[in-house]
């Protein structure tokens, strides 16, 4: 999986410079990269029903067979066709993206019965998250430089297949599929709607607000630094921070249940976001990153442990797709709001309103 997912970290930057290479135009780049975003979005969890339904073994080769055509024909004829055959064949790509990560999450909830143990595998996860997408996006764009700009997209979608179809042929992890049964009379009609559920999405969307502002804020306070050349290392602090601190939380002995961590990871992240409220220059911002750092994986995994306890097993991978999609709202909301706040109110105000955005993360968790 952790193959699979390097190629999802790789994807939406190497798209960009793919077609910004071979149209000339950022708008037409940005505009069929939002497309393959909203696809993705929208088709996700209608994705994940698929393989809740049917299996992993039988869905994922179809999928990412899909996904490869569709990608390769973008690729092809992108600057030649008019602008909304390339729209429909990058979202028709962006549709056909499983989620790597709530693969992986579904068979540890499968194999893994130990609450311990199975805290520590989502803790990994996270680790594992946090390294593809520290590694993903440098990776991509020193082969669209370096080899041609389409190379990057290519290696993506090729990661991306290999892995799955690599997960796929691994039947013995794989939880089995399980056919949709009419619910108990009286009983909801599915546990996608439990309220523990519906809270852990509301904690993605902010923990998502948070992935989407920061590097707009960075770029804008060391440009302003006459340090831009630092954004890059500046936003690795988090990642680094992160994945030592997933570590630390994997290997607890005993630990608070997930509804505590993951109330105290969201209250640890609004306070990270409220030392650079007050503290708006690059320094506050470094100080933000790393302390909101250490939330991010016990976050994640505790986020992951709730969403295994509260959602039935024939809809975990629906479960754990949802969260993703929750977070990738959080994600485009917050960088369309910030980038507008940084431009017309400077960054100052433009952390204010990330603080707001994320209290929305440690109010859901209180709920959870």
């Amino acid at each position: 999986a952790a193959i699979a997912r390097l190629g999802v970290a790789m994807t939406g930057l190497g798209l960009l410079i793919s077609l910004e290479r071979a149209t000339g135009s950022y708008a037409v780049a940005g505009a069929a990269t939002g497309a393959f975003a909203a696809a993705e979005a929208v088709a996700g969890p209608q994705i994940a029903r698929l393989v809740d339904r049917f299996g992993q073994t039988a869905t994922l080769p179809v999928v990412v067979g899909a996904h490869a055509a569709a990608l390769t024909a973008a690729l092809v004829t992108a600057g030649r066709v008019p602008l909304a055959v390339t729209l429909v064949l990058v979202a028709t790509a962006g549709a056909a993206v499983p989620q790597p990560g709530a693969l992986s999450a579904a068979r540890w909830a499968h194999l893994v019965t130990a609450p311990g143990a199975l805290r520590s595998a989502f803790a990994l996860e996270a680790g594992v998250n946090d390294a593809v997408f520290l590694c993903g996006p440098v990776l991509v764009t020193l082969i669209g430089t370096a080899v041609a700009p389409w190379a990057g997209s290519a290696t993506a979608a090729t990661l991306l297949v290999a892995g799955c179809v690599a997960l796929a042929s691994r039947r013995g992890t794989a939880p089995p599929p399980r056919r949709r049964t009419r619910p108990s009379a009286g009983g909801p009609a599915t546990t996608l709607l439990a309220p523990r559920f519906l809270a852990t999405l509301g904690v993605h969307a902010g923990l998502g607000c948070f992935f989407g502002a920061v590097p707009l804020l960075v770029a804008a306070s060391a440009g302003a630094a006459g340090l831009e050349p630092l954004t890059g290392v500046v936003l690795a602090l988090s990642s680094a921070a992160s994945i030592l601190a997933g570590l630390a939380y994997g290997s607890l002995r005993r630990a608070p249940t997930p509804e505590v961590v993951q109330l105290l990871a969201a209250a640890a992240l609004t306070a990270a976001v409220a030392v650079g409220a007050i503290w708006p220059s690059l320094p506050g911002l470094v100080a933000m990153l790393v302390v909101g750092g250490t939330a991010i994986a016990p976050l994640l995994a505790s986020s992951s442990q709730v969403v295994e306890a509260s959602v039935a097993a024939g809809e975990l991978t629906q479960g754990f797709t949802w969260i993703n999609t929750a977070s990738a709202a959080g994600i485009a909301a917050s960088a369309a709001l910030t980038g507008a706040l940084v431009t017309t109110a400077g960054t100052r105000t433009a952390v204010a309103a990330l603080l707001g955005l994320v209290l929305v993360a440690t109010a859901a968790a209180g709920i959870a």
